[in-house]
């Protein structure tokens, strides 16, 4: 028999089969086999589930936690806001630096804000003592954007026809567009005031003593490279979204600010003005204005802000003595705002400066759960800002 018929008959050979009972031990341990499989497969993937969700909400953050106005896509170019080769000023006060005078008060203010605007023209910017007392070296105007009530800017326009003292400029006037009033007026005070000695940058619920802040200019031996206020150091950003002054990562990056000067009042001179103004036209808008103008923009300009004890943001008691001693009181509404001047020019009042030397401390400025403004502050004598 040939080899290949020998092959074809071990191919038809019957095979011995498997019993019934080794079939079934075989396919359970197999379906056991699977079932723990499929398992561990199930406890991997909702393990690669649970690190992967926070890892995608971290990367998303930003873009899930946008600050209204400034989204993640929102171009932050300044010169896309400012246009700084035009002229974008709806409303000049005429003649206000001319002469030039040696300190120019410009309160930032928002549209509606007319009852506080009156109070300081009728308080300590009156005009008697604008063009008496201070022999017209004074000049006080309001700073504004536009509202999106058309009525509201009409009674803006009128209010600038009676009393020549507005400044308005094309931007929507929103509290996250501070920072772009603030390069605005930069822009303006450069463009318009350039001989000007000093510039103080103020808002309308601030009462500031004019013959204190004078009596301290006027002892300076010179005026460039002037850069005053209430300084804050070491103050991190707010990465709460629930936060008024809450600050994204794509706008801020970093672990901390610069030291910078509260927005509420600050003074610089003509040529720290432009500086300012030339770097910010570089630097991408943070929406604090405070923040970017005297301490992102300060920093890159390689101007150092300072402090001066005269400066708070922290509201004032109502102590005739004190307000006579300091130069900013903060959140003074239009009503006590004529209060406070009552007192601070009542001549039958006379004061010991050593009962307000406590004031005059110097204080570092820290974030915490209870914050006056963007922090808590902690009285330290003696500690200084690094």
């Amino acid at each position: 028999m040939s080899y290949a018929r020998k092959m074809d008959r071990v191919h038809l050979l019957p095979m011995e089969l498997p019993s019934a009972s080794s079939i079934n031990a075989s396919g359970n341990k197999g379906k056991c086999s699977f079932l723990r499989r499929l398992a561990f497969g199930f406890i991997i993937l909702a393990a690669l589930g649970l690190l992967y969700v926070p890892a995608y909400h971290s990367v998303q953050s930003p873009l899930l936690a946008q600050l209204h106005g400034w989204g993640y896509n929102t171009s932050r170019d300044v010169c896309t806001y400012i246009h700084p080769e035009n002229k974008t000023t709806i409303l000049s006060p005429s003649d206000l630096c001319t002469p030039p005078p040696f300190l120019l008060v410009v309160v930032c203010s928002a549209v509606a804000n007319q009852k506080a605007r009156s109070a300081v023209r009728n308080t300590w910017a009156n005009k008697y003592n604008l063009d008496n007392s201070y022999n017209f070296t004074v000049r006080v105007a309001f700073l504004l954007g536009q509202s999106d009530n058309e009525t509201l800017n009409n009674s803006v326009a009128e209010e600038s026809e009676k009393f020549n003292d507005i400044i308005q400029e094309r931007f929507l006037d929103t509290y996250n567009n501070l920072t772009l009033k603030s390069v605005m007026l930069l822009k303006w005070v450069s463009t318009n005031c350039e001989p000007t000695k000093y510039l103080m940058k103020t808002d309308d619920d601030m009462f500031i003593n004019i013959p204190k802040l004078l009596e301290f200019l006027n002892a300076r031996p010179q005026s460039n490279g002037t850069l005053i206020g209430c300084l804050i150091c070491n103050a991190k950003p707010i990465l709460d979204p629930r936060n008024k002054w809450y600050t994204p990562k794509y706008m801020y990056a970093e672990k901390a600010y610069p030291n910078y000067l509260s927005g509420t009042a600050y003074v610089m001179s003509l040529d720290v003005a432009s500086k300012l103004y030339q770097e910010a036209l570089k630097t991408p808008i943070l929406h604090l204005e405070d923040v970017y103008i005297t301490g992102v923009c300060a920093k890159r300009a390689k101007l150092r802000p300072v402090n001066h004890p005269g400066f708070s943001y922290v509201p004032r008691k109502a102590d005739p003595c004190l307000l006579k001693s300091v130069i900013t009181a903060h959140k003074v509404s239009p009503t006590n705002m004529y209060t406070t001047w009552s007192k601070v020019t009542d001549s039958n009042i006379t004061c010991s400066m050593s009962n307000h030397s406590s004031e005059e401390k110097r204080v570092t400025l820290v974030r915490g759960r209870g914050n006056i403004g963007y922090y808590i502050v902690k009285k330290k004598p003696g500690s200084m800002c690094a």
